[in-house]
């Protein structure tokens, strides 16, 4: 039975711990690190010997240790836990899961008898006693503190634990955020068959498992818009009549099953030298890419990681997504069509969301210093917008922290003759709030 005199220095312990590890935090931008620190707070709170994540994939039956702290060694040394340990002896572990219900286990001998698979791995381990509250997202599994001494009955309850089990869990998903952004979007992103890459900034190109397809050697515009406008409108089969309206804008347009099913034969001819699948399929409601292949788009990729920028819980995660979503620009989407209508719509989305990114980046390195980057991402905005307030303004400012006064001036007269008066204006005044304006 829990004293009340003990509940209280619990409550007491919970809200100072909370509060440390939220200052220790305030500064840290690393993910690993956020994630360990608070491992070794959960094991050093409930007095464990260790403290963990353990991953769970239930159709594969099996789980795995991710992360974890050893107290006696202080860090993450080898643990006995397998690479992988089956799920056959663990049903009431999954049962919990499914619940969202911690699991306490004071005495884990008493499964001796009942379940000596389980009780095997609990001595392998060396677990005399568990506290494990679970996690459900992708991916799922506990956070598993090792023969805690303290805090471990019912009574408490297991909210301090579910909380350090959010920053912990919330941290390792940044670090496979960063893992996944720093990987290139390359032909080595394929790994089946019915794996399809396809570039639109820039050049239209096809990776397949089997070769590349470039718009060069599709030697034909109208097959090129033909693919690039069912990318675009992949939600649901495109009638012929739509498509035939927005890539034969000045011809006749007379017979647009026939125009379009004579590019559809003439674009798989050509894929067809790269792939044995069909890349376009034809529908009672018209043409659509082939469900069935796994296609990825550098749109698509670039669309992820400015999202996952947007919430990430680093500097350093957001930093390197936004730095993953700008790589991936090469110029206009499907250049060799710009400014055509049925284009113009994603052509302008893309390139002001990828200047807003690097209007983000200029803004974050200024803060951090490192005004040589200001400057690299100041002069790719001006190369895809020229009159661009923004990239003057930081360039301009990162020059001046720089000392190079000259050449701050020079940005300045330049911004003289491409911006219109009202964004000159809106420039100088932004300076002056600054307290950079040289002139």
């Amino acid at each position: 039975m829990v004293r009340e005199k003990d509940y209280i220095q619990y409550s007491v312990d919970y809200t100072r711990t909370m509060t440390a590890l939220e200052a220790k935090l305030h500064s840290c931008e690393d993910p690993a690190e956020i994630a360990l620190t608070t491992l070794k707070v959960a094991a050093e709170f409930y007095d464990g010997d260790w403290c963990g994540i353990i991953e769970g994939d239930l159709e594969m039956e099996a789980w795995a240790p991710v992360l974890w702290y050893d107290v006696e060694t202080g860090g993450m040394t080898p643990t006995r836990f397998r690479e992988l340990e089956e799920t056959d002896a663990f049903s009431r572990w999954i049962e919990a899961l499914y619940q969202c219900k911690p699991m306490i286990i004071p005495d884990t001998s008493i499964y001796k008898e009942i379940n000596p698979i389980e009780y095997e791995i609990y001595n392998r381990c060396e677990a005399e006693s568990i506290l494990a509250v679970p996690f459900w997202k992708n991916p799922i599994g506990f956070m598993i503190v090792r023969n805690p001494k303290r805090y471990n009955e019912d009574v408490y309850e297991s909210g301090f634990l579910q909380a350090l089990a959010f920053v912990t869990f919330s941290s390792v998903t940044e670090q496979k955020l960063l893992r996944r952004s720093q990987k290139a979007f390359s032909p080595e992103s394929i790994k089946k068959d019915t794996d399809i890459i396809i570039n639109l900034f820039g050049n239209l190109e096809i990776y397949t498992s089997k070769g590349v397809l470039t718009e060069e050697e599709l030697n034909s515009p109208k097959i090129s818009r033909f693919l690039v406008y069912l990318l675009l409108h992949k939600e649901r089969p495109v009638p012929p009549r739509a498509i035939c309206d927005a890539i034969w804008t000045e011809e006749e347009t007379e017979n647009p099953s026939g125009k379009i099913k004579n590019l559809a034969f003439r674009l798989q001819s050509a894929f067809g030298d790269i792939s044995d699948s069909r890349l376009v399929v034809s529908t009672p409601q018209g043409y659509q890419l082939n469900p069935t292949l796994n296609i990825m788009t550098d749109l698509a990729l670039f669309e992820t990681y400015w999202l996952q920028a947007q919430s990430a819980l680093t500097l350093q995660t957001k930093i390197e997504l936004l730095k993953s979503a700008a790589d991936l620009y090469r110029g206009n989407v499907f250049s060799s069509a710009a400014s055509e209508h049925w284009l113009i719509p994603h052509e302008i989305a893309y390139k002001y969301k990828c200047l807003g990114i690097y209007a983000e980046l200029m803004s974050v390195y200024f803060d951090l210093q490192n005004y040589s980057n200001v400057q690299n991402y100041a002069a790719l905005s001006l190369k895809i917008e020229p009159a661009n307030v923004d990239a003057y303004y930081w360039m301009i400012r990162s020059m001046k922290q720089k000392d190079s006064f000259a050449m701050a001036k020079g940005e300045l007269k330049m911004a003289e003759h491409v911006l219109t008066e009202t964004e000159y204006k809106e420039l100088i005044e932004r300076l002056e709030k600054a307290k950079d304006y040289i002139g």
